[in-house]
């Protein structure tokens, strides 16, 4: 699909649109994995079950304990970032602004999972060299996406179920058909 080594992701759009099948995916492609599982739905992969789902503080630890310091995989997901990362002008967690700034030192790929992207920290999205788009229809979301590179948000909004958009480095775009199931471990 697209070599994701020392580049930062987003992957968005609404629930039961494919975003964990993706996440899965990219996660199987790494032997040093780690998934920040808010929702517990990643059984089988390396995975770090916050205590409080909610914890911004929680999340920071976990990265700079086990991320930075001691696991290091190779990619690092963070599931339901917006619980985490809301939009400014709240600050990003010390973790995230960690790793938003340094992780390309650190030989790290790692990316965020939202369902919408007007709850998400717009550094998370500005800086991504790379966002994944499943459906969105929300009027708010299209012109939030339509900010980013014209059109978007309609190309977004018109997306067949479980199909997704590329956005990459360069902001061109590209359109992917579903994941198929059983790729994952």
């Amino acid at each position: 699909m697209i070599d994701l080594k020392n580049k930062r992701f987003c992957i968005l759009g609404l629930q039961g649109g494919g975003k964990t099948e993706l996440a899965k995916y990219l996660l199987s492609q790494s032997k040093n994995h780690l998934v920040y599982d808010v929702l517990k739905e990643y059984d089988g992969f390396t995975r770090y079950i916050p205590e409080d789902r909610n914890d911004a503080d929680e999340l920071t630890d976990c990265v700079q304990k086990l991320v930075i310091a001691k696991i290091k995989p190779d990619l690092f997901v963070i599931d339901e970032a917006n619980r985490f990362c809301p939009p400014k002008p709240h600050p990003l967690p010390l973790g995230i602004a960690e790793l938003n700034d340094w992780s390309r030192h650190m030989g790290l790929s790692w990316g965020v999972i939202c369902r919408r992207p007007v709850q998400l920290h717009s550094d998370l999205m500005e800086l991504a060299h790379y966002l994944f788009i499943f459906v969105l229809k929300g009027k708010n979301d299209r012109a939030y996406l339509d900010s980013i590179l014209p059109g978007l948000g309609d190309k977004v909004a018109s997306l067949a179920n479980f199909h997704f958009v590329i956005v990459t480095e360069s902001r061109s775009v590209l359109t992917h058909a579903p994941i198929p199931l059983g790729l994952t471990n």
